[in-house]
């Protein structure tokens, strides 16, 4: 589902014949993603993947990562990230290989790019608005990564977003996007779209971070 959304997405860049590139399946790595910031990071990033919040000293088993490095760090950004090409050995408690990336972009990595060329980013996965709330400061995790990186526009979900529902909404958001070249415009209509077809649960997850 999430290979053909990325591809629907690339079928409507390239009927207005705007520049894309496509990374899917072993070529979707950590190394290809941080490499997008050298010389001028691209306009608009979509990223379609697994996200994970981890909440401090959580003993959830499905978050025994090797060292449990990021259950246990008190820094929220080690907590919060994606999940690229490899991932699955490092989350699986398996030793990291030597001279490659584990595979788990945190948002301190993020936090620490320089995306000032990108206008959005779109995280087309669940729970990626999510974080550690420090009083007044707001949520630490990969909104504020981005945001830190020089992103300007954010879209990111609240919960576990269904996938077909998901596609379908990035699908209808990229068409408003080349039509209207608004982003704001374009998240809008794109909501009201599937207001008009789907219970808020199915779409009212994401949201657009100025």
């Amino acid at each position: 589902i999430t290979l053909t959304e990325t591809e629907l997405i690339q079928k409507t860049l390239k009927s207005k014949k705007l520049n894309s590139t496509l990374y899917c399946g072993f070529n979707a790595t950590e190394e290809v993603f941080k490499s997008l910031q050298f010389n001028k990071s691209p306009e608009v990033i979509h990223i379609a993947t697994h996200g994970f919040s981890i909440p401090l000293n959580d003993k959830k088993s499905s978050y025994e990562i090797y060292e449990n490095t990021f259950v246990q760090n008190e820094n929220p950004l080690f907590r919060t990230g994606l999940l690229f090409a490899g991932s699955e050995r490092t989350w699986n408690k398996n030793k990291p290989i030597y001279g490659i990336e584990d595979g788990i972009l945190t948002a301190y990595e993020v936090s620490n790019m320089n995306l000032s060329n990108t206008q959005l980013v779109v995280l087309s996965a669940c729970e990626t608005g999510l974080g550690e709330i420090k009083g007044d400061e707001g949520v630490y995790g990969l909104q504020r990564a981005f945001k830190m990186a020089g992103v300007d526009y954010i879209i990111m979900s609240l919960w576990s977003v269904p996938d077909i529902e998901t596609g379908e909404f990035m699908v209808i958001f990229y068409e408003n996007l080349v039509k209207l070249n608004d982003v704001r415009k374009a998240f809008n209509n794109t909501q009201l779209y599937m207001r008009n077809i789907y219970d808020s649960y199915y779409w009212a997850g994401f949201v657009l971070i100025n």
